[in-house]
């Protein structure tokens, strides 16, 4: 039987896109091409596995038996190459992850742990960062090879975003603040308080989400003075000059004697992603998103 991966990634693509034309533009194909991988594959079967329609292409009852198993034959694929690749490495190529202590305290050990059980020669590399900028430059510059930071990054097509976890935002008040005694707020709240928090060099996307800027009503932030670092953004609040708004692993992180946290309940909550360079060579990167994962997201 001469069945080729090539042929079921056409049936995925045609599947999904429920268009010849469209597949084909996906895998870079003609559309004639891509026809002839379906043929090709119903010869194969020995049964139909398309119908055109007016409203365009479905699969037959064979043709979804074909694609579930075909889809569990294409991972199954990806994963053998995945760990040909590790195993190849060997020890030689190290992971180097970037990070924020504040946003993965609660999860990269045990991450790195279950790195080390499935690669056992796997050396994991902290990179310990700040900012955002200070990630961004580390991925680009080929001294990181991941990075787990807080979405959105703006638009920027040199990388490929997991997302992985959701966290409420809370806000960050000096004691004593009209707002402290609340058992929680809303941005309406916020109104005249001022954020502070990084501006400069941080893409428009960025910015308007971190404060919320415009609010719901369409009114605009209040901005208080920059803090490039969460230590920075915390001296700021400490000494009155505003809130500062962050996702709720910072809350337990960092302990402060001067700041009162109160949860922000209507504020879309941050993400936090794992990210790479799109042409990043290194073989562990699968096993670091399978793992990572695997520990966020357990029921899954």
């Amino acid at each position: 039987m001469d069945l080729s991966l090539r042929l079921l990634q056409a049936l995925a693509a045609v599947a999904e896109d429920g268009s010849m034309t469209r597949a084909a533009r996906r895998l870079n194909l003609t559309q004639q091409a891509v026809s002839g991988q379906i043929r090709q594959l119903e010869r194969i079967v020995g049964t139909p596995l398309v119908v055109r329609l007016s409203s365009g292409i479905e699969l037959t009852a064979a043709g979804q038996v074909v694609l579930k198993q075909g889809e569990a034959l294409l991972s199954s694929a990806e994963a053998m190459m995945s760990e040909a690749r590790m195993v190849g490495a060997a020890r030689s190529e190290p992971l180097r992850i970037a990070f924020k202590a504040q946003s993965t305290a609660h999860f990269m050990p045990a991450v790195e742990a279950a790195l080390r059980r499935q690669a056992p020669d796997l050396e994991v590399q902290p990179i310990s960062s700040h900012t955002l900028p200070e990630e961004i430059e580390a991925l680009v510059e080929g001294r990181a090879d991941a990075a787990f930071l807080w979405l959105p990054i703006g638009d920027d097509p040199r990388f490929v975003i997991h997302p992985l976890l959701a966290e409420d935002r809370w806000v960050a008040l000096p004691p004593g603040h009209p707002l402290s005694e609340r058992n929680s707020l809303t941005i309406a709240d916020l109104a005249d308080v001022p954020v502070v928090g990084p501006r400069e060099g941080m893409p428009e996307a960025v910015v308007s989400f971190w404060f919320i800027d415009p609010r719901p009503d369409g009114s605009r932030a209040v901005f208080g003075p920059e803090g490039r670092t969460p230590e920075e953004c915390l001296h700021l609040v400490a000494a009155g000059h505003g809130c500062w708004i962050a996702p709720a692993s910072t809350v337990t992180y960092f302990a402060h004697p001067r700041l009162v946290w109160l949860p922000l309940v209507d504020a879309p909550p941050n993400q936090l992603a794992l990210m790479w360079a799109v042409h990043n060579p290194n073989p562990y990167l699968p096993l670091l998103l399978q793992e990572t994962s695997r520990v966020l997201l357990p029921a899954n």
